[in-house]
């Protein structure tokens, strides 16, 4: 297969897998910390196990395809790191040095990160393409991930946030810059991860607000919508300066005109 066929079926594969893998992501976060939080019965840890390996396996099978496709190959998983991370760290649960219970639930937690950041590649690219709403979906990676770190730090910490569900909904109230104050980390780290979250949040925020604004100043050009810039404000002020000139022009020409037959009479 010649370069030029295999760089066509590259942008099609990623075009097509894009969204599912976003949305795999996404639900990878909270499937990776609910059992480091929660008392589960063996059948539901079973059921995320399973789901754990099956979305591994998924996104294994699409970062080698990927790799099949591209040219240069060290380059391409250089820029796509947490592709590999994600398929690389679950390799490392067997091995001795992670046997311990600390170091197994280090490398859980970790594994949340090239999560987090394959959902904010994938829908940044998505939003750049298809609008605003995939800035959401970011924004739920952030609160999915938020909520999962804080409750790993905030677990034994004697803190009000003790299982997944209410550091979700600390997460939530935090992003949103609402802040009831019924839940708070307590931990050096979990304090951290609110600070970051509530930036997250005004920056978030702040975004939707100036791509609202952005919206609803776009205009239709040819069939196409295109944004109004500062540049395209600038000449409408200036053609509509050019417009009261003449017209100023025209009536002072005209009462000239008018008044010259009385002259004359």
């Amino acid at each position: 297969m010649d370069a030029t066929r295999k760089a066509k079926l590259l942008v099609r594969f990623e075009k097509v897998t894009e969204f599912p893998l976003l949305v795999l992501a996404i639900a990878m976060i909270p499937l990776i910390a609910i059992p480091m939080t929660m008392e589960l019965d063996p059948a539901v840890r079973r059921a995320i196990a399973w789901s754990d390996t099956g979305i591994w396996i998924v996104f294994g099978v699409e970062l080698s395809v990927r790799t099949y496709l591209v040219e240069r190959r060290i380059a391409y998983l250089t820029r796509h790191w947490f592709d590999v991370l994600i398929v690389a760290l679950p390799f490392l649960r067997p091995l001795r040095v992670v046997r311990s219970a600390r170091a197994l639930r280090l490398v859980r937690v970790i594994r949340v990160g090239p999560f987090a950041a394959r959902t904010w590649a994938s829908g940044h690219a998505l939003l750049k393409r298809r609008g605003l709403q995939w800035v959401l979906l970011g924004g739920l990676a952030v609160v999915f991930t938020s909520a999962g770190a804080v409750t790993v730090f905030e677990h034994d910490s004697g803190g009000s946030i003790h299982n997944y569900g209410t550091g979700l909904w600390w997460a939530i109230s935090t992003i949103t810059t609402v802040g009831y104050g019924d839940t708070f980390p307590v931990s050096p780290q979990g304090r951290v991860v609110a600070v970051i979250l509530m930036v997250v949040g005004i920056t978030f925020f702040s975004w939707i607000t100036a791509n609202v604004a952005a919206f609803l100043v776009e205009h239709d050009v040819g069939g196409e919508t295109k944004s109004v810039t500062m540049s395209d404000l600038m000449s409408k002020l200036e053609s509509l300066e050019q417009e009261l000139r003449l017209l100023r022009r025209e009536a002072t020409a005209g009462g000239v005109d008018k008044e010259s037959p009385g002259v004359q009479l």
